[in-house]
Formats: structure tokens, sequence, C-alpha cells
């Protein structure tokens, strides 16, 4: 079957790499145009492609290609709010790698212009399609835990000169903190799992200067509180400086029981239960595409081109996630609780 949808990536690193992959898994769609700083790396991953894919080093031609449909942003932060704004404008779906914008007003405008232009869009969040990420919203639509009033989603990954973000990822005009730069997933997280508004938010930023991790021009290691507008609370601890192996943990709180990581305990849906219960799954605590599945994340977004529906991880979605995060580093900055920005 011929493919229904032509994508166009602009970027050539790691997660290029992965969105070519996602997107050619899918029958429904298959990459047609790559456009990176030189066309020599666009052509370079352009072979990856099973059919025809045009290379461009100028992003305004690869958007008046007729073959692309959807746009996959895969470039570093600081580039996103001015591609994805002309992209949606040009009329073409959106993929958007985090963080949408390095600046709130950015990701603000983002947002709108993607909605003026009634294009859909997924920003990457790709955890929410991790198999762990998806039992535990089961178990919390099948009410096992009750209703969850304390969520804590932590955030441990030491990104040193070993691994490839690094080179962009310590600078403040891309990086700009480790929330945006990495643990807005667990921001994210927090908002996925307990719904609702985050109404206010506190940090504290710190720094350990080890060696690997000095060059970070800013703190690499926050704790950022909570509290959402019904007044249940929430914490997220941000660590790209830890050296250690890489750790995503959640603990979920509820009024009849409590979920951590893979373990549960419900006193109502199993009486009797004197121990943790453990449900085998994936979890997200390695930074491979096993546990940050974009190929699920990819066919999510061509369902909701093809159903004319919005995704749950969309512009508007995913900015009050980026909210979150840019209050949270004001108030780590001004040392005061910060509100988050509604609109």
């Amino acid at each position: 079957m011929a493919a229904k949808y032509g994508v166009g990536i602009v970027g050539t690193g790691w997660v290029a790499g992965e969105h070519v992959r996602a997107f050619e898994t899918d029958p429904r769609s298959a990459v047609r145009a790559i456009c990176g700083t030189s066309v020599a790396k666009a052509e370079a991953l352009a072979e990856r492609c099973a059919g025809p894919c045009a290379a461009y080093d100028d992003f305004g031609r690869m958007l008046s290609d007729p073959n692309v449909d959807i746009v996959a942003v895969a470039t570093p932060a600081n580039l996103h709010a001015e591609q994805a704004i002309a992209a949606a404008r040009a009329g073409k779906h959106l993929f958007l790698e985090k963080a949408m914008a390095t600046t709130l007003d950015d990701a603000r405008a983002v947002r709108d212009a993607i909605g003026e232009a009634g294009v859909r869009s997924v920003v990457s969040f790709v955890l929410r399609w991790n198999p762990l990420f998806e039992l535990i919203k089961a178990q919390i639509a099948d009410n096992t835990i009750g209703r969850v009033f304390l969520g804590e989603v932590d955030y441990f990954h030491g990104i040193g000169p070993w691994y490839k973000q690094y080179g962009w990822n310590v600078r403040a005009d891309m990086g700009v903190s480790s929330l945006l730069s990495a643990g807005c997933h667990a921001v994210d997280a927090v908002r996925w799992f307990m719904g609702g508004e985050v109404a206010e938010v506190t940090q504290y930023a710190t720094r350990g200067d080890a060696p690997d991790f000095a060059a970070y021009e800013y703190a690499p290691t926050s704790v950022t509180i909570m509290r959402f507008a019904d007044g249940r609370v929430g914490k997220v601890t941000s660590c790209i400086e830890c050296v250690q192996p890489y750790v995503f943990g959640i603990n979920l709180v509820g009024t009849e029981g409590t979920i951590r990581n893979d373990q549960v305990y419900s006193k109502t849906k199993f009486p009797g239960q004197t121990s943790w219960a453990h449900v085998p799954t994936i979890l997200p605590d390695s930074g491979d595409v096993t546990h940050h599945p974009f190929s699920d994340e990819a066919a999510h977004l061509l369902d909701c081109i093809e159903q004319g529906v919005e995704s749950h991880c969309n512009a508007a979605d995913a900015w009050k996630s980026h909210a979150v995060c840019f209050a949270a580093d004001q108030s780590g900055a001004e040392g005061r609780p910060v509100e988050t920005p509604s609109a």
C-alpha cells in the first residue's frame, strides 16, 4: 500500500534518526524529505529511508515540498519555535520534540500558531507511550488506588561529556535548565497521572560541580514542589549531574492505595494483600527506544490526523507542562513561590 502521508524531518542527529525509523515503520507514512545544516548531512540520513527522499539545507524549501504533509522538528530546542510556527503556517501537521521552545512566550506562540492553523500536533513527551505509563493510567482509570493526592516523579540521568546531547545541553540558551532540557518528562508525568491544573510552584536548585558537569551554565539539579488548584501536591526532582544509572522514579499515593513504578498496593482491588504486587513491564529507565517508543507516538499522530481529533499531547496540552517548568525555574531564580501561567 502506498503511504498516505509524506514526512519531512528537520534535523539530522540521533532523535531525527529515530523519527525516520518511527514513520518508516508505519505503512501510512513515509519520510520524503530531510533538512539539515548541509545537504550532505541530510543525504546521509535520507539513505535510511526506503523510498525517494529529498535532501535540503533550506527549511523554507522543504516546507514548499508538495510531498511533505507532516513536519518532524528534531533540532536543538532554541530552533523549535521558529521552525514549528513556520511549519504550522505552511499547513503541515507537527511532530515536535521537547522542549517546544526555550521561553514561555515562544512556547505560547507555538501553541497559538498551531491552533490558528488547525493542524494536528504531538509534542514529544514520548514516555506517555511507555508501557509502564500505559499500565499506570489503566490502574488509575480502574480506581485501583482511589484519588491520587500526592505524586512524585523523579528524573535522574547524568548527562555528561559521554552523551551526545551534552555539547548543547550545557548552554543556557539551548538547554535552559535541568527541567526544560530533561526533567520536563517528569513534570509532564505528574500532570498526566494526576490530572487537573497546577496553580503554583516552588523550586530549589543547586549544583555539585563535579568535573564532568562543571561546564553547565545553569544549575543541573532542581527540586520542584507543585500545588494543584484543588490542593493536591506533586514533586519533581531533576538531576542531570548524578553519577548513577538512569532512574525515572514514580510514586503515586492515593486514597485507596499506592503505585510505585511497577508495584502496586490496593486495599480495594486486592483484599488481604500484605505486600507490594509486582506487574512486570518495561520501565522508562534508559534513553533507548524500547523505553522511549517513538513508533507508537508517531502512529498516534497519524491516528489523530486520520480521525480528525486532537492528541492528548498536542501543543495546547504540552504548553501546560512547559508553563510549569518555566514558572518553576522562575521560582528557583527569585527564591519565592510562583503562580503557573494559565494562558
